[in-house]
């Protein structure tokens, strides 16, 4: 499979974008600058503060302020979840948007992890309304503009070929960019994969008084099977794992039919 490499022509209406890293994080700021290069009209509604790892949680008991910076641009003080609720319920109310956008995450969403990104709540709940949804992460990815050069340089072809692939309605993936840079993508350079079933125990940091404590880092293991998102990145691949909506258990249900 091959990417094409030119510039599409602006072919869609209206994209959505959103993350979980906040309305100033460079990875919404440089995913709405690749959005520009194929859609017609871009809207922003991202979280007012970092919402990473609040998956697909929602406020419900309290009240949720909201700023209009312009016509295409909201914070919300809310979660990624919080933010598509807002976007789809008021500003696209009448018409759902084409697109949405997720990202560009400040670190990986792989294998377990998934679970737990807000990055790919944002994604899944446009994707549950039939909207096609992409969410996007570089590994790596932190405060300098550098780390994302992977994600920055392919990201366009990437999405616009997930778009023209004939797969079904609605589309909805999780791509995951790796740190080392590689100039242009090459067929030989991404990888569809599935979810590395990687985690261990979180790490637990004790207070001093042992009256608290704080969740630290993800602890994943190296074991993993070698067409997992997780193997694609040590490879300096670019991983992109489509993602079901229904968490139903299908085997265990034709087994039971089947006895």
């Amino acid at each position: 499979m091959t990417l094409q490499t030119e510039i599409y022509e602006k072919k869609i209406n209206n994209i959505l974008i959103t993350n979980d890293d906040g309305f100033d994080a460079i990875g919404i700021r440089l995913l709405s600058e690749i959005a520009e290069n194929m859609g017609k009209n871009i809207y922003v509604i991202s979280p007012e503060k970092n919402q990473s790892a609040k998956s697909k949680s929602i406020t419900i008991r309290n009240n949720i302020s909201y700023k209009k910076v312009s016509n295409y641009n909201w914070i919300v003080d809310g979660t990624p979840t919080d933010c598509m609720i807002f976007a789809l319920n008021h500003i696209f109310k009448s018409d759902k948007p084409d697109l949405i956008l997720s990202g560009i995450n400040a670190g990986s969403n792989i294998g377990d992890e998934v679970s737990y990104s807000g990055t790919v709540a944002a994604a899944w709940e446009g994707a549950v309304r039939g909207i096609n949804s992409i969410a996007l992460s570089q590994y790596g990815g932190d405060n300098n503009i550098y780390s994302y050069k992977n994600s920055k340089n392919n990201a366009l072809n990437v999405i616009n070929y997930l778009l023209d692939l004939n797969v079904g309605h609605p589309k909805f993936y999780n791509v995951n960019f790796p740190f080392i840079f590689s100039e242009t993508i090459k067929s030989k350079d991404y990888l569809f994969t599935e979810l590395a079933s990687q985690k261990k125990p979180d790490e637990i940091i004790f207070s001093q008084d042992n009256n608290s404590f704080s969740i630290g880092r993800m602890i994943n293991h190296n074991e993993s099977i070698s067409h997992s998102d997780l193997e694609t990145l040590k490879k300096n691949k670019i991983s992109i794992t489509p993602l079901l909506l229904n968490l139903t258990n299908n085997i265990i249900i034709n087994n039971l039919k089947i006895s």
